[in-house]
C-alpha cells in the first residue's frame, strides 16, 4: 500500500514537472518568435524568412544632419529615431530582407530603388498629445498608398497607439526624399509618436515601436508578392 502511494506521488510529480517544462518551453518559443526572448535562443527559434528577396530602405529621421525636435530635458528626436531605426533594420534583416539604413540627406537617396522605403520620425515635445501618423507624397503611386495603409493598420495593432491624422503636415506629404528616390519605389514617412505624450513608449519600448513598423512592411510586401 505504501509503495503504491509513493509511486502515485512520483507520477504526479513527474506530470507536474512535465507540464511546467512544456509551459516554459512554450513561453520561450513565443517570446523568441516575437524577438523578446533570450538571445541564445534567437538563432534556433527566430522569425521565419518572410522578407527574403526584398530590399528595404530605412531612414533614421534627422540622422547625420540635425537633432530634430528637442525636449526641455535634452531628449532629442534624432536619438529616438536612430534607436528605433536600428531596431527595425535588425528585425528586417533577421527576416531575410536586404536593408539599407540611410541618413536624412544620404548621398544614396538620389534615384534610390527598393521594394519599400520608409523614413522614421518622432513628433515634437511642444504639445502634450498622443498618437502617430503616416503619409506619402500627395498624388503619388498606388503602391505608396498601399504601404501607408498597411502601416496605419499594423502600427496601431502592435503598439496600441491611436492614429493622429489631424496633425499630418505639408512637410510630411512633401517630404524631400519622396522626390529624390526612384519614382517607382513605394515610399512613406511615419511619425511614431509624440516625444511628450508618448515618451514612455518611444524611449522605453523601442522594440515594440520597431515591431509595429516591421509588421506594416511585412503586410505591404506580402500583398505585393
Amino acid at each position: 500500500m505504501r509503495a503504491s502511494v509513493i509511486r502515485r506521488a512520483q507520477r504526479i510529480m513527474l506530470g507536474i514537472v512535465l507540464l511546467a517544462s512544456l509551459a516554459v518551453g512554450w513561453s520561450l518559443w513565443r517570446a523568441t518568435e516575437a524577438e523578446y526572448g533570450p538571445p541564445w535562443l534567437q538563432p534556433l527559434l527566430g522569425p521565419p524568412q518572410t522578407l527574403a528577396g526584398w530590399r528595404i530602405g530605412i531612414v533614421a529621421g534627422h540622422s547625420g544632419n540635425d537633432s530634430g525636435a528637442v525636449c526641455a530635458d535634452g531628449l532629442t528626436e534624432v536619438a529616438v529615431n536612430e534607436k528605433v531605426a536600428e531596431e527595425v533594420v535588425r528585425r528586417l534583416a533577421r527576416r531575410g530582407a536586404t536593408v539599407d539604413l540611410l541618413q536624412e540627406f544620404d548621398q544614396r537617396l538620389g534615384g534610390y530603388q527598393a521594394d519599400a522605403f520608409l523614413s522614421i520620425h518622432s513628433d515634437s515635445c511642444e504639445y502634450d498629445l498622443s498618437g502617430f501618423k503616416v503619409a506619402t507624397l500627395e498624388g503619388g503611386s498606388a503602391a505608396s498608398d498601399a504601404l501607408v495603409t498597411c502601416l496605419w493598420q499594423q502600427y496601431e495593432a502592435v503598439t496600441g497607439l491611436k492614429p493622429h491624422p489631424d496633425t499630418i503636415t505639408y512637410d510630411m506629404r512633401g517630404y524631400h526624399a519622396f522626390r529624390e528616390i526612384a519614382p517607382d519605389t513605394p515610399a512613406a514617412i511615419i511619425e511614431i509618436g509624440f516625444l511628450q505624450g508618448d515618451r514612455d513608449l518611444l524611449t522605453h519600448h523601442p522594440d515594440l515601436v520597431a515591431m509595429g513598423i516591421v509588421k506594416g512592411l511585412e503586410c505591404f510586401l506580402a500583398k505585393d508578392e
